[in-house]
């Protein structure tokens, strides 16, 4: 058996998600920590309706509760991941969980990080959809067709096969949706969000995320390597870590081919850590031969540990 570890990204937040493992210590202390360093209570917050799905909040949030999720799993099992990968914002998680950042400085640069996102759409209609039923290098043939400086749109996921986000100014997604569904798309579906992420509008975030980072504590004896969403490297140098994370904002996230990485290195088991369990079902419409497990509540630590006997 060969393992792997992913971590959802942003829009798998749901108002139950810190639940489920509160009345475990070390989630607890994790949560604590958290609502310590954002200065409000993080319970709460994710309670509310409007700020769990605000992307200044949402961005922390998610990281912190998949984070406390991993703490609790290591706490209870003796897992030893091969690989780890993080959906977009996940990825964050990624690199807390094999200890290249720490939680602390992570959570403050993911804060960072959605304050960047959000300052840069000022004054900018943004929008993202999912192109269903058809292949992604057709969806980017035909983004690439049609963005111009003014109008941009861009493939920017790569989820799965038969499964690409599409992201860039509103009026251009949809004037796209035409061109996509004559093409074969079965669907294209606009998203709730009003951040273009992963496009090139968001360029000047990347360009302000390389200089936090490049103030914060980088350990490279980490536990398991993480492949990147920007390239598909793993990290050897803290110049490679740093271009990654900060170019990643505004680049495509390549999901299928971090699959086909995780296929190629012979892993036959992944575990979500996080809420929902969005990247089990991409990964098992990549190749259902893998076994994927998602740990969203405590007792699920228990199955997955007599699944990897």
């Amino acid at each position: 058996m060969k393992l792997a570890v992913v971590f959802p990204g942003q829009g798998s937040q749901n108002k139950e998600m810190a639940e489920h493992f509160s009345n475990e210590s070390s989630f607890k202390n994790i949560i604590d920590i958290s609502s310590e360093i954002l200065n409000y209570d993080v319970r709460e917050v994710i309670k509310d309706d409007q700020k769990i799905n605000d992307t200044i909040y949402t961005q922390p949030l998610m990281l912190t509760v998949s984070y406390a999720m991993w703490d609790t799993l290591i706490k209870n099992t003796d897992i030893n991941p091969y690989l780890g990968a993080g959906h977009s914002l996940g990825e964050y998680t990624a690199v807390v969980a094999n200890n290249t950042l720490s939680f602390e400085d992570a959570l403050l640069l993911v804060k960072k990080r959605a304050e960047l996102m959000s300052s840069a759409m000022n004054g900018i209609d943004g929008a993202m959809a999912a192109v269903i039923g058809l292949d992604g290098k057709i969806v980017d043939d035909i983004c690439k067709g049609v963005t111009k400086s003014n109008s941009i749109i861009e493939a920017v996921n790569f989820n799965c096969p038969g499964q690409t986000v599409i992201a860039g100014h509103d009026a251009t997604v949809e004037e796209i949706i035409p061109a996509l569904k004559e093409a074969g798309a079965k669907i294209v579906k606009k998203l709730s969000v009003s951040i273009a992420a992963h496009t090139s509008l968001l360029k000047s975030v990347s360009d302000k995320l390389k200089g936090e980072l490049e103030n914060i504590n980088i350990n490279l004896e980490n536990s398991f390597d993480v492949i990147h969403n920007y390239d598909l490297s793993i990290s050897r140098s803290q110049e490679s870590l740093i271009n990654c994370l900060s170019k990643q904002v505004c680049s495509p996230v390549r999901w299928i081919e971090t699959m086909q990485n995780f296929k190629d290195q012979n892993i036959s088991d992944i575990i979500e850590v996080g809420p929902g369990n969005v990247l089990q079902g991409l990964a098992k419409r990549f190749d259902k031969s893998l076994r994927v497990h998602s740990l969203n509540h405590f007792e699920d630590i228990k199955l997955i540990e007599q699944a990897l006997q």
